[in-house]
């Protein structure tokens, strides 16, 4: 795996925080992100997190009914998943709140860093 599970399963749960997204959307948000400080992950290890992420119930998968024109819950499995949007749920959000929450007090918390340029992440403004 290119970057640590955990990191990865974080960024899946943040990628449908705000927002139902299709995998293709996530594919293409943990990509944009990550690509200043690691390579990519590829397509099976962030369908392998996110799958995780729902047996977990910290995300939701729907697929789209074009009779009733909305988007209904339903299983993914390795099958469906690429098919299908995703939303953030009750309890990923809450799991979300306290990682942060204890980043902020460890003082790893990743809105305070920024890319280094000759790798990995440094303070803000160092």
């Amino acid at each position: 795996m290119t970057i640590y599970n955990d990191e990865l399963e974080r960024m899946v749960v943040e990628a449908v925080a705000d927002d139902y997204e299709e995998f293709a959307t996530i594919v293409q948000c943990i990509a944009r992100c990550m690509s200043k400080v690691h390579d990519a992950p590829d397509e099976n290890e962030i369908e392998q997190s996110l799958m995780k992420s729902i047996a977990d119930s910290d995300v939701i998968a729907y697929e789209e009914s074009e009779e009733l024109h909305r988007l209904i819950a339903t299983e993914a499995n390795p099958q469906n998943i690429r098919t299908l949007w995703f939303y953030i749920t009750k309890q990923g959000k809450e799991r979300l709140r306290r990682l942060e929450e204890e980043e902020i007090k460890s003082g790893t918390y990743m809105a305070d860093w920024e890319p280094d340029p000759n790798g990995g992440w440094r303070k803000s403004g160092q």
